[in-house]
């Protein structure tokens, strides 16, 4: 019986291990391919800067949290998780000059989609999804400012950013009992991995007239700005 229940000790101490070491990797931009894993911005090195896809984003009511024009002819969805460094990268250094060249002047708008790679992804996600829109970007901001939340593990971190954007108890656990936003969270996750082949963070789909261009990784925004560039004037 002893030996039973040390096995089970150990074996339970492997499956948390695995789960840290895939969280650790995914939240510093790493994907998995066949169970290796591959940083995503090399793996997408050698490959071209874009690939035309084709399938429909598939996000519910509260998701739909657009920035910019709903005229401007590029759509711009970012799939990114709150856990992953290079996503945070991202909205620090890259999206305030997409913002200002891209989305104030009307060229692009841009849809920030979570694609939580585990349990405390998902409920900042949710969190931001039960704010109210004008509130959404601002604390998506927050959380990638400072990472306590994340490397604290305890939900309690987390509600005391969520009380600081004018959210009680009562209205944190409403949002922690919505099981409608859970389940479109996860259908996005599953349709982005099937549909577009999604396995990592950050990931782009850009849509035009010209249909859907799946990007990989993070990119220096000179070539992203290139891209979008080319893609407005090619129409």
């Amino acid at each position: 019986m002893k030996i039973i229940k040390r096995i089970s000790r150990i074996l339970a101490l492997i499956v948390v291990y695995v789960m840290a070491a895939y969280g650790y990797l995914t939240a510093k931009g790493f994907i998995f391919t066949d169970g290796t894993p591959v940083l995503s911005n090399t793996a997408q090195a050698k490959e071209e800067f874009a690939v035309h896809v084709d399938g429909d984003v598939i996000l519910g009511k509260k998701q739909k949290r657009v920035w910019g024009d709903e005229k401007a002819p590029l759509t711009i969805y970012a799939f990114s998780s709150m856990a992953c460094s290079h996503c945070g990268d991202f909205h620090k250094f890259i999206y305030p000059k997409l913002e200002r060249d891209f989305i104030k002047t009307g060229k692009a708008r841009f849809i920030f989609v979570h694609f939580p790679v585990d349990a405390v992804s998902m409920r900042a996600a949710k969190l931001s999804y039960c704010l109210p829109q004008e509130k959404y970007e601002e604390f998506i901001t927050a959380l990638y400012k400072k990472r306590d939340w994340f490397l604290s593990g305890k939900d309690e971190t987390l509600n005391g950013y969520a009380r600081k954007f004018r959210m009680n108890d009562a209205d944190i656990k409403a949002c922690d009992d919505d099981k409608k936003l859970t389940s479109d969270i996860l259908l996005t996750f599953n349709s982005a991995i099937k549909t577009f082949g999604i396995n990592g963070t950050p990931s782009f789909i850009v849509e035009g007239r010209r249909g859907k261009e799946l990007i990989v990784g993070s990119r220096s925004y000179d070539d992203l700005k290139e891209y979008l560039d080319n893609r407005i004037n090619k129409g």
